[in-house]
């Protein structure tokens, strides 16, 4: 396939390479003069291993040029990689002066262009970048609409620098975020060959992604230092500590706990990071994440909470009252906060959890709950159906199997309020909302 690659920096040069060494025809685009004419002679303008290899192939065998050329290189091509930079503001917000500048460039040859044209995205945006910001750039300059002379396709990189080659051709996953799925088929094509599973999703979970996989990178290695300046304190090796750590895949290492949604509760957490936090303070250190992981989960309740008072309805049915479901533990779980929130707006809250009802009245959890929640006890039900007749909103507390009776019960005039993701719009007749989704 014919590309253009609009950025001859560190995303523009690899791709270029690497998709010519794929056997595409390239035409590398940059206003830097000094760029263009090192790739014209084979050179690399980028300290990157095995890069200058490839770039010196791709000239010999004549599937990659580079030009300053705008029109040439949109005309003479079918897809155009836009790989510029995307800068922070002083703000900390996103520059997105130099994708605008590229994209009303592009757009004004697409005026002269027949046939259909693929942008894709690879610098770092977020989402509604491209749907809300440059679309309409090119939908002005072109004249054209979206979807109707051109396409529009996120498709973030995972490069390291240093590895930068190995890692195009090996990807963790390689994310397509499109407009349409022709689009996204296209896409695909231009990969074929690359290792890896290929994703497509929407433009702005594409978007997100990237955002998603670098903030997570940094709070694990700030996360990591925090507990090994613990270690240190305590008389602990650090990496030794986090050695045996890592060798959890079923939990610490793994998609478990990634579910975004009802905040976390039980007997475990809640306790061991706020004794984490007193042990630092007790040796003399401030741990920033560690600390705010409670305010944080707090954060987390109000949302919830708001998310029941915002629809300005009296009768509030709670299905599940332990901090999650099969089991009869409600220490600390976070619904009873927001039952107590709601009772201050005074809302009437009726509550259903078979598994505490049987554990009031024996069990290792009855002391628990008449000594935390007593109260509580006067607003339970026996009855799903009494619940849901007697309920304006019905909320999914936890993912207890046997509420799966109540979904054939929900009525038009119901507003069901989802934190776990029990269920989804399709499955309910009322008024459906996910608390992270």
């Amino acid at each position: 396939m014919k590309i253009s690659v609009f950025g001859l920096g560190y995303v523009g040069c690899v791709s270029s390479a690497a998709f010519a060494h794929m056997g595409h025809k390239i035409i590398g685009v940059d206003l830097n003069k000094i760029k263009v004419g090192l790739i014209n002679d084979g050179k690399s303008p980028i300290v990157e291993k095995n890069l200058g290899k490839y770039i010196k192939a791709g000239i010999k065998n004549k599937r990659l040029r580079a030009t300053t050329d705008t029109e040439d290189a949109v005309l003479n091509s079918d897809v155009s990689l836009i790989c510029v930079g995307t800068p922070s503001k002083k703000s900390g917000g996103l520059d997105l002066k130099y994708t605008k500048a590229v994209c009303e460039a592009i757009g004004k040859t697409l005026k002269k262009k027949k046939g259909n044209h693929i942008v894709i995205f690879k610098s770092t945006m977020l989402p509604g970048s491209a749907e809300d910001v440059l679309t309409p750039v090119l939908e002005k300059a072109s004249g054209k609409k979206v979807g109707k002379g051109f396409d529009v396709v996120s498709n973030p990189e995972f490069l390291r620098e240093s590895t930068a080659i190995y890692d195009f051709f090996n990807p963790p996953s390689t994310v397509i975020g499109a407009n349409n799925k022709k689009a996204a088929d296209t896409v695909e094509k231009i990969y074929k060959g690359v290792k890896g599973p290929f994703v497509k999703t929407t433009i702005k979970t594409a978007e997100m992604v990237k955002y998603t996989d670098n903030c997570f990178h940094g709070l694990k290695a700030a996360f990591g230092n925090e507990i090994g300046d613990v270690c240190k304190k305590v008389g602990v090796d650090g990496h030794e500590l986090m050695r045996i750590f890592c060798l959890d895949t079923k939990l610490n290492l793994s998609p478990y706990y990634f579910k975004p949604g009802f905040p976390f509760g039980g007997s475990c957490l809640p306790k061991d990071v706020r004794g984490m936090n007193a042990e630092a303070k007790k040796v003399g250190l401030s741990l920033p994440i560690l600390k705010n992981i409670i305010p944080s989960n707090r954060n987390q309740i109000d949302i919830c909470t708001n998310m029941i008072l915002n629809t300005k309805k009296k009768n509030i049915g709670i299905l599940g009252l332990s901090f999650k479901a099969d089991t009869d533990d409600i220490r600390e779980s976070p619904i009873i906060d927001i039952i107590h929130n709601l009772r201050k707006k005074r809302k009437n809250v009726m509550i259903y959890d078979s598994n505490v009802l049987t554990a009031q009245k024996f069990g290792a959890n009855k002391d628990v709950i008449e000594k935390e929640a007593p109260h509580l006890m006067d607003h339970f039900t026996h009855s799903l159906a009494e619940l849901v007749r007697k309920s304006d909103v019905i909320v999914f507390e936890n993912k207890d199997k046997e509420f799966e009776k109540v979904l054939p019960m929900i009525k038009k005039k119901h507003i069901v309020i989802d934190f776990v993701r029990f269920t989804s719009p399709d499955k309910v007749k009322g008024v459906y909302e996910g608390l992270c989704w």
